[in-house]
This record gives C-alpha cells, sequence and structure tokens, in this order.
C-alpha cells in the first residue's frame, strides 16, 4: 500500500469528524460567519506555517503553498484592518513536528484541504457573491492548477516514504486532523 492510500485509509474518520463538525452550511451563510471561519483558519495557517517552514524537506515546495497572506488578503476584503488582523489568536498547541517526515504528513492534511476548499468556494460565491479578489482567495488557492499541485505534494510525499519513516508521517497527520479539529471548531 503506498502512504497516499494509508493516509487516506488511516485518517478517514478523523477528515469525517472535522467536515461534520465544522457545519460549513451555518458558517458561510453569513458574512460574519463566513469572516469568522476565515478567522479561524488565519489562526490554524499562521502559527502552523511558522512552525513548519524550517523543517519542510524542501524550502521552496513549502513556500509555495503557504495560505496565511491569502488569508489577509481574504480578510481585509471582508472589513479587517493589518493591525487587526496580526493581533488574531493563534492556533496553540500546535502538533509536534519533529523533522522533514512529520511535516509532510501534516502537510497532507493542509493540502487534501484544497481539494475541498474548491468546492466550499463555489457556495462561498453562489451564497455570498465572493470572488478570490472580494473574500475568496483561500479556499481558491491554487485556481486551476489545484490537481497539478496536488499531483505534485503527491510526487514529493511518495518519494520521502518508507518503511522506516510512513508511520511518522501517518501519525503526524492523523495529529493535524485532530488539533484543526480542536482550533476550527473551537468557539471563538
Amino acid at each position: 500500500m503506498t502512504i497516499l492510500a494509508r493516509l487516506k485509509t488511516e485518517t478517514r474518520a478523523a477528515h469525517d469528524r472535522i467536515e461534520a463538525a465544522m457545519d460549513l452550511d451555518r458558517r458561510i451563510a453569513t458574512r460574519d460567519g463566513y469572516r469568522d471561519l476565515l478567522i479561524r483558519f488565519y489562526g490554524f495557517h499562521k502559527a502552523w506555517e511558522s512552525e513548519a517552514a524550517g523543517r519542510a524537506p524542501d524550502p521552496g515546495f513549502f513556500e509555495r503553498r503557504r495560505k496565511t497572506q491569502l488569508l489577509v488578503q481574504d480578510l481585509e476584503a471582508l472589513g479587517l484592518k493589518s493591525d487587526d488582523i496580526i493581533r488574531l489568536p493563534q492556533c496553540r498547541p500546535l502538533m509536534p513536528l519533529p523533522g522533514p517526515e512529520a511535516v509532510l504528513g501534516s502537510m497532507y492534511v493542509v493540502e487534501g484541504s484544497t481539494l475541498g476548499g474548491a468546492i466550499i468556494a463555489r457556495e462561498v460565491e453562489r451564497r455570498l457573491g465572493l470572488d478570490a479578489e472580494t473574500g475568496c482567495a483561500y479556499f481558491r488557492s491554487y485556481g486551476r492548477d489545484i490537481a497539478a499541485m496536488w499531483r505534485s505534494f503527491g510526487a514529493v510525499l511518495l518519494e520521502a516514504s518508507s518503511p522506516e519513516v510512513d508511520d511518522l508521517i501517518v501519525e503526524s497527520a492523523q495529529n493535524t486532523f485532530t488539533v484543526m479539529h480542536d482550533w476550527l471548531c473551537e468557539t471563538p
């Protein structure tokens, strides 16, 4: 079984749990609810990217996948000032990221969420009339390149995979789902 197949199988319950708990229908029903959801995503990504960047196996590969700036763009489009954004709470505690393999396991969750983000973006546009320029850049993160970005991430993950590190990769993905669930679903 490839590491991608193993991750999909072994994180399915965690994925389903966060999807059910997010209650996206409610959170994207109004601009205020949507803005509050983006604030929670910002708090996760800001903390996670700061922690993961120094341990990523390929800094350039990681940099192209950062989402914090897209969230800042969206929050500003929705009326928050830069000074207010930098004071928003950040996710703590984070999952442990002891090295490159753990970062890749965690990235599996973060990169995988971009696939669902494309679906959410269509709903946000339909319900709230927002597009990538007016408050929905984060959910449209890779635009038309979403499939290519996922494939390139999968290739890096497969290359890093080995019997010695696969358990760590899977554990890191599971921990990321748990932390993300607790952070996104907590009432601020």
